[in-house]
């Protein structure tokens, strides 16, 4: 059992919840996350999150955006547990579900996609694949907008983050990955693809978030 997990099933959901937030702080202002990500949504979007785990940045954007409704998607057997309960009326939660799994459901197709902390997730001779399914996407659904919310190698809250999730949250196959890695690889997979970059990076680095559209 990892700490992480070990934390979880000691505190019980609202105890590791307090202690997740405060933990998550340590690496990222969600405030300044939520601020940068929600100026890229359109009004009355449907936004497909993607590996979205506890849930805790959908909560706080869709605190912040009440016209968004969100589907929340995870490889893991739970997803969006930390979602309050006054905001189920806007939430799809489908565990155990990958993006390819989703396109292939027959879903409705969002008109964001967005992806936290998920890259860096995604095992290096994945990512390439997994690209190629937001890639899919983009070709079903035009004008949709990718939003990426990642983490900047080279600085000492990326080195700490990255030794959290490797020890902490047991992921060894974790490997942080630049904004320019990120762009070399959305445009590896997907030609013409147009990009921007949000004012994250500035106001809270080594986090940033991007933008991504055909």
């Amino acid at each position: 059992m990892t700490p992480g997990r070990l934390v979880r099933t000691v505190l019980g959901k609202r105890g590791s919840r307090v202690v997740g937030h405060a933990y998550r702080a340590l690496f990222v202002d969600t405030d300044k996350v939520i601020g940068a990500i929600s100026r890229q949504i359109p009004t009355g979007a449907h936004v497909l999150d993607v590996g979205g785990g506890d849930g805790a940045i959908v909560n706080r954007l869709l605190g912040h955006r009440p016209d968004i409704r969100v589907t929340t998607i995870d490889v893991a057997p739970d997803v969006g547990q930390w979602i309050d309960a006054a905001y189920e009326a806007r939430v799809v939660r489908l565990p155990g579900t990958t993006l390819a799994a989703y396109l292939a459901s027959g879903r409705p197709l969002p008109q964001v996609l967005l992806m936290t902390d998920v890259m860096h997730h995604v095992p290096v001779g994945d990512r390439d694949a997994f690209v190629a399914s937001i890639a899919a996407l983009m070709r079903v659904a035009p004008s949709v907008r990718i939003i990426v919310k990642d983490v900047e190698p080279g600085y000492l809250r990326a080195q700490l983050g990255y030794l959290s999730d490797r020890y902490v949250t047991g992921d060894r196959a974790v490997s942080l990955v630049s904004r320019g890695e990120l762009v070399a690889t959305m445009q590896r997979v997907e030609r013409g693809i147009r990009w921007s970059e949000t004012d994250l990076f500035d106001k809270d680095k080594p986090n940033y978030a991007l933008v991504f559209w055909r």
